[in-house]
């Protein structure tokens, strides 16, 4: 490993590989409030869901757990062209978009 790679990993200034694994119970929530926010309603999922977005299966090797809480906390004027379709998720309490992106990120 080189050696300023290296020392970034040690003082925590990179992002890790992989999110940290959720617990059986955090695994569940995050199902249900996967369901709940009506994600196949665009996204694949698990082979169910729509076609509309595209799929969430590996979403964890294309998107980080940053990367993806960012997005699901963007405003809707903030959004790109790939993105404007999104549903705003600014009332979704902050906790509950931090568990879906852990639950996302670990789609590999």
């Amino acid at each position: 490993m080189r050696p300023v790679l290296f020392t970034l990993l040690l003082l925590g200034l990179c992002t890790p590989l992989h999110a940290e694994p959720l617990s059986k119970s955090e695994y569940r929530q995050a199902q249900r409030l996967f369901v709940a926010l009506g994600c196949r309603a665009c996204h694949d999922f698990e082979k169910s869901g729509s076609t509309l977005a595209g799929s969430l299966d590996r979403i964890g090797l294309k998107l980080n757990e940053e990367e993806i809480l960012r997005r699901l906390q963007l405003a809707p004027e903030e959004r790109d062209e790939a993105n404007k379709y999104m549903p705003s998720y600014q009332t979704t309490p902050a906790d509950q978009l931090k568990l879906l992106s852990r639950f996302l990120a670990a789609r590999k």
